[in-house]
C-alpha cells in the first residue's frame, strides 16, 4: 500500500502523520509538501518525501502516482475563490495519477446557506469530487477545539467568552481525534467512500463554554459576547482575519455549527476526547 499525505507540515497534517508513523510502516508512507526542507524528520524517519505544489498540476501527478490513498488537507489561503485553482488542479492531478481513494480533510460550516466566507471552497470542493472519475471520501471537521488552549490566558485576563454567539450552540473536534479517524479511514477500506462529521458528544452555548474554561483554567470566566463587527475588528490580524472568523460565528447564530454526529465512535470504536479533558491535559502543559 502507498498512503499519500498532503499539508503534512501543518498542524493537523503533523498530527496525521504522528498518527500514520505509529499505525502504519514508513516505507509506505508518502508526504507531498511544497517546501521540502520543512519535512525533512519525516525523511529521517523512512517517509518518502516529494515536492509538490497545489497551484502546479504536473508536480502533483509526479508525487502522486502509484498512490493508493492520498489524503489532501487544503492549504489556508483566503479568500475562497483563490482556493479553487487548487481544487481543480488536485482532482484533475489525482485523476491523471489513477488514486485509488482520494480523501478530502473539510470542515463541516459548508451548507448552502452558510455565510461563513470559506463555505464556498468546501461546498464547490465536494460538488467537483463528484463530478469527477475518483473514488473519494470527505471528512467534515468540526470546530478545532486546539485553538482554546493558547485562547484561554487572554479569555482568564478578559474574563470572559467574548466570542459573537449569544445563543446558539457550537461543536468540536481536537486535531488529534481528527487525525486518528483520518488514519483509520485511510487503512480500512470498508470505511471509505462515506461522508463523515466528526464532532465531540456534545455542542456547548458559549456560556457553557465559558463553564468549561472556568473548570479547567480556575478563574471565573464569565461571558459577554462582542457583536459580530465588534470581534470581527477585534481581531482582524492579519487583514481580513477577522471578518473571515466573524462570518463564521455569524454562521454559527444561524445554528449551522451544533451539529454533534457519532461518526467518529461509527470510525473509531469509540467517543471522541471531551473538550474538558483535551483542555485539562493541554492547558496544564501551556
Amino acid at each position: 500500500m502507498r498512503y499519500t499525505i498532503t499539508g503534512a507540515t501543518g498542524r493537523l497534517g503533523k498530527e496525521v502523520m504522528t498518527v500514520a508513523l505509529n499505525s502504519l510502516p514508513a516505507k509506505e508512507l508518502r508526504v507531498s509538501v511544497r517546501n521540502v526542507d520543512k519535512a525533512e524528520e519525516y525523511k529521517e524517519q523512512g517517509v518518502e518525501v516529494k515536492k509538490a505544489d497545489y497551484r502546479n498540476k504536473s508536480e502533483l501527478v509526479s508525487a502522486w502516482e502509484d498512490t493508493d490513498v492520498l489524503i489532501y488537507i487544503p492549504s489556508i489561503v483566503h479568500p475562497s475563490y483563490e482556493r479553487l485553482p487548487e481544487i481543480e488542479n488536485v482532482v484533475t492531478a489525482a485523476e491523471e495519477a489513477e488514486v485509488k481513494q482520494f480523501i478530502f480533510v473539510s470542515f463541516y460550516a459548508d451548507q448552502e446557506n452558510n455565510p461563513f466566507q470559506m463555505s464556498p471552497f468546501y461546498g464547490y470542493a465536494s460538488r467537483r469530487l463528484a463530478s469527477s472519475k475518483l473514488s473519494y471520501t470527505v471528512i467534515k471537521n468540526a470546530m478545532y477545539a486546539d485553538p482554546l488552549v493558547s485562547y484561554l490566558p487572554e479569555l482568564i485576563e478578559r474574563k470572559n467568552v467574548v466570542y459573537p454567539v449569544p445563543h446558539e450552540k457550537v461543536s468540536y473536534i481536537s486535531r488529534e481525534d481528527s487525525a486518528k479517524a483520518i488514519v483509520e479511514v485511510a487503512g480500512d477500506a470498508t470505511l471509505q467512500n462515506r461522508t463523515y462529521t466528526l464532532t465531540q458528544d456534545r455542542s456547548y452555548t458559549m456560556r457553557e463554554l465559558a463553564d468549561t474554561l472556568s473548570d479547567v483554567s480556575r478563574k471565573k470566566i464569565g461571558f459577554e459576547p462582542l457583536s459580530l463587527e465588534e470581534f470581527a475588528e477585534t481581531y482582524d490580524e492579519p487583514e481580513g482575519f477577522g471578518a473571515l472568523l466573524a462570518s463564521m460565528y455569524k454562521a454559527a447564530n444561524l445554528g449551522l455549527l451544533d451539529i454533534v454526529t457519532d461518526d467518529f465512535r461509527t470510525i473509531t470504536g469509540r467517543k471522541a476526547e471531551s473538550l474538558a479533558s483535551y483542555l485539562n491535559r493541554h492547558y496544564s502543559k501551556s
